[in-house]
């Protein structure tokens, strides 16, 4: 796509329609949403005052001590996950090889962003969208939502309570979201509710927005658009095609017509077409997904570097070996993709972006 901006990808103007797209049904009223809840969790609630559904709070769980002027960092996790995506991980029982020798991986019980913010004095929030409640059919996966899959109208309000509700509990302070996977186009469209539908300040105090291998120009997963009615096809819906990338009508309000909308306020200025939501603050951008294979196929299970990259932003790439090698989520079955978030070279890019060491 070829936005209307300047060669430092300044925004120059919008004609694309900001607001929310007909199709999508959005769950906000969130007393009514069977995932704003704490009930059932295994880890002590954050306590954000005025949040009423489920978070972590890492700095304080995990014992560590805040450093004075480090921003805040709002984690926003990935499809049929929670927060314990963003922490260490020893599977339990250990994973197995065909013949049922132990197969451990290399950065097993390692720290990851959790702990490594944490030890950096980064007081560190992560929504949890409680994929566990989830209430589709759930018999039949090709039709039905076995694997409790969500989409953009079940994430997208706790996503958008949880980063107001954080930003008015620390009103002197500065952010940074960081995204991952589905994550990643939940908090942009979380943003571009806070901003347009709310008119809440939302960008004047974001120092730096991080999505890790999200699906802003497409997904693999597309055919289920269609095939399956519950979540599981809808999301894919929303994403659209990553083979043959045509804006849907969730994405048309969040990237523009012509890529205009991807990077809100990196000009210091302009946000959704309008020239007075940003507070002269211009928010930094970072992409990172693994690089796509030669000859232009994807490594990546799910999203392409030309998926996840967005105009205005730095789009960095990991490389076709940065995989996640902790054997997270069932054994390391995303080890490509989960790399975006749990490699070392990602973690890297992180922690350069936020100026801190490892």
């Amino acid at each position: 796509m070829t936005a209307p901006m300047d060669d430092a990808g300044t925004q120059t103007g919008s004609t694309t329609d900001p607001s929310d797209a007909p199709s999508v049904m959005y769950r906000d009223d969130l007393a009514a949403h069977p995932g704003c809840t704490n009930d059932g969790l295994a880890y002590p609630a954050a306590e954000l005052p005025g949040y009423r559904c489920a978070a972590r709070d890492f700095l304080t769980e995990l014992g560590g001590t805040e450093a004075a002027g480090a921003p805040i960092v709002l984690l926003v996790h990935g499809n049929s996950d929670a927060p314990h995506s963003w922490m260490a991980h020893t599977p339990e029982p250990p994973c197995t090889d065909d013949a049922g020798n132990p197969r451990v991986g290399a950065t097993e019980g390692a720290p990851m962003l959790a702990e490594r913010l944490t030890s950096a004095g980064v007081r560190t929030y992560a929504v949890d969208l409680r994929f566990d409640q989830v209430d589709d059919p759930a018999t039949n996966n090709d039709t039905e939502n076995a694997a409790k899959n969500m989409d953009h109208g079940w994430a997208v309000p706790i996503t958008q309570h949880f980063i107001r509700a954080a930003m008015e509990a620390h009103p002197d302070r500065r952010f940074v979201v960081v995204g991952f996977s589905l994550g990643v186009t939940v908090t942009r469209d979380a943003l571009r509710r806070l901003s347009v539908n709310e008119g809440f300040d939302v960008f004047s105090r974001l120092d730096h927005a991080i999505y890790m291998a999200g699906a802003n120009h497409g997904v693999s997963s597309f055919a289920l658009c269609g095939s399956n009615p519950t979540m599981r096809g809808r999301v894919a819906c929303q994403m659209g095609n990553r083979a043959a990338f045509a804006p849907t009508e969730f994405l048309l309000p969040l990237n523009g017509a012509m890529g205009e909308h991807e990077t809100p306020c990196a000009d210091g200025q302009t946000a959704f077409g309008r020239a007075d939501a940003c507070g002269d603050n211009a928010v930094r951008y970072t992409t990172i997904v693994m690089e796509d294979l030669p000859g232009g196929e994807q490594q990546d299970l799910f999203v392409s570097e030309a998926s996840s990259a967005l105009r205005g932003a730095d789009n960095r790439t990991i490389g076709l070996n940065d995989v996640d090698e902790s054997n997270y989520f069932f054994c390391g079955l995303f080890r490509n993709h989960y790399g975006a978030a749990r490699s070392e070279a990602a973690m890297d890019v992180v922690r350069q972006a936020l100026g801190i060491g490892g």
